[in-house]
């Protein structure tokens, strides 16, 4: 028997079940399931009629069920909501869950065959992919399990329909059915049938595993690259100030060293004048060459001075250059306090406006390429009005030169490999990255088959074609 047979085996098997089904939801907190209700209750919530205050300020995960006569779940939606600081549901949260229960992927099987799961490496539905979340499946806590467990338990008393009337369960074949030469044959045909459906469940299971596993691993990837690119940055912008010093020092060393240069050849020119005065007045003897000794020493003295001066004040900028840092940072703090003082009094008004707007039902939402149709809460429309790119970044987990650069690229794909005598960009076509934080600046946005600084790649003009 093979891997789809086996599908088709437990599909039948499902199909074969009682036709009464019933909609429960379960929420997850980290020691297991913590709440379970109908999904009427559910609606409900939804509808802001009831509150769940336990769940107040935070996002839960919650699971979706679709349940038969035999108290047995036959389709599993992972999916997560949010709860404000009163405990009512988000009122934009507008996960379809049915539509994702009838069209997800296979899952394990938890007594009814396999069911139909989505969450979020396997999700239907790819804009709603962000609103779900992936199981746990680590032995001794596993969420399926839970669910399983809680649902066969307490699903009569949470009012779960049950069908009473359900058809007995369907014989084993005789030797009549099968015309089979022994009965230790016919068992062994049924035992090898079942264990090769059991290895069939389990390598869906583990398939299943290992797309949970692979998309945790991408998002903890993600949030890794966004810090690091926000560490290059600080560090970028400080080696930047570093050297905006040593050019200044250096420049003021040059000025001085072209002072320092001067007064030796001010020197140079007084002792050669000396020494043509020594000789035109040899006959004074003595006398002159006192009078040379003594100005010489005033010279050096003077000398000694005006780099001792000099150095004193090198020392003195030096100081300067590093305290005015301190009072540049002081002064921004000021300055932004400030700011942040007048832009409470200047958007009070403003504010409160949106909040009232907020509290009526209305939300504010933008699109941006990448990050898809974001919601402003009222907290953040200030700052989304300041710069609504890099807000859009910080949603598509990027810095905010990453996503300009990425939304540049996503506009106009082309390569922009400069090229030729007058240092053009090359501009042919190049596959689009449609994700910002899979875009690598200098990489994708290179077409290595137009441009001769790249090495060759036959692939991309076939891509191109078909497109």
């Amino acid at each position: 028997m093979s891997l789809a047979e086996a599908d088709n085996n437990d599909r039948k098997g499902v199909m074969a079940g009682s036709s009464v089904t019933s909609e429960a939801i379960l929420f997850y907190d980290r020691k297991g399931i913590a709440k379970s209700m109908l999904y009427a209750d559910f609606e409900a919530i939804l509808d802001g009629m009831v509150g769940v205050p336990e769940y107040a300020r935070r996002e839960m995960r919650g699971a979706y069920c679709v349940v038969n006569g035999q108290l047995k779940i036959k389709a599993l939606v992972l999916f997560l909501i949010g709860f404000d600081e009163d405990g009512m549901a988000d009122h934009t949260w507008n996960v379809p869950l049915r539509h994702l229960a009838e069209h997800g992927g296979p899952g394990p099987d938890m007594g009814a065959g396999p069911i139909r799961l989505a969450c979020r490496s396997q999700c239907p539905v790819a804009w709603h992919q962000d609103q779900l979340w992936d199981p746990s499946m680590k032995p001794g806590a596993n969420d399926f399990v839970a669910a399983r467990d809680l649902v066969r338990q307490r699903g009569a008393k949470m009012g779960l329909e049950v069908d009473d009337d359900l058809p007995p369960p369907r014989a084993v074949p005789t030797l009549s059915d099968e015309p089979v030469p022994t009965v230790k044959a016919a068992r062994a045909d049924q035992r090898e049938d079942a264990e090769r459906v059991r290895l069939a469940r389990t390598i869906k299971e583990l398939r299943l595993r290992i797309h949970t596993l692979e998309s945790g691993q991408k998002e903890e990837l993600a949030q890794l690259r966004y810090a690091q690119q926000q560490k290059e940055e600080i560090l970028s912008a400080q080696l930047e100030k570093v050297l905006m010093q040593f050019k200044t020092l250096k420049s003021q060393n040059a000025a001085l060293r072209e002072q320092n240069g001067s007064l030796k050849a001010q020197v140079e020119a007084l002792n050669r004048s000396l020494e043509e005065r020594a000789g035109r007045d040899a006959e004074q003897g003595s006398e002159v060459e006192r009078l040379t000794e003594q100005y010489k020493l005033t010279l050096e003295q003077r000398l000694e001075e005006e780099r001792a001066r000099l150095a004193d004040e090198i020392h003195t900028r030096e100081m300067d250059v590093l305290n005015r840092d301190e009072v540049i940072g002081q002064l921004r703090g000021e300055l932004s306090e400030l700011k942040r003082d007048q832009l409470k009094v200047a958007h009070s008004g403003a504010r409160k406006m949106l909040e009232k707007l907020e509290d009526l039902g209305l939300s504010f939402i933008a699109f941006h390429p990448g990050a898809g149709h974001v919601s402003v809460p009222a907290e953040q429309i200030s700052d989304y009005m300041d710069n609504p790119q890099a807000f859009a970044a910080r949603k598509c987990l990027v810095t905010e030169d990453h996503y300009r650069a990425w939304l540049e690229h996503y506009e106009n794909p082309v390569c922009r490999v400069v090229v030729g005598p007058e240092q053009t960009p090359c501009g042919k076509r190049v596959i689009r990255v449609d994700v910002p934080n899979q875009f690598k600046p200098g990489v994708s946005d290179c077409n290595s088959n137009r441009c001769p600084h790249c090495r060759s790649d036959s692939s991309i003009d076939n891509v191109l074609k078909f497109r």
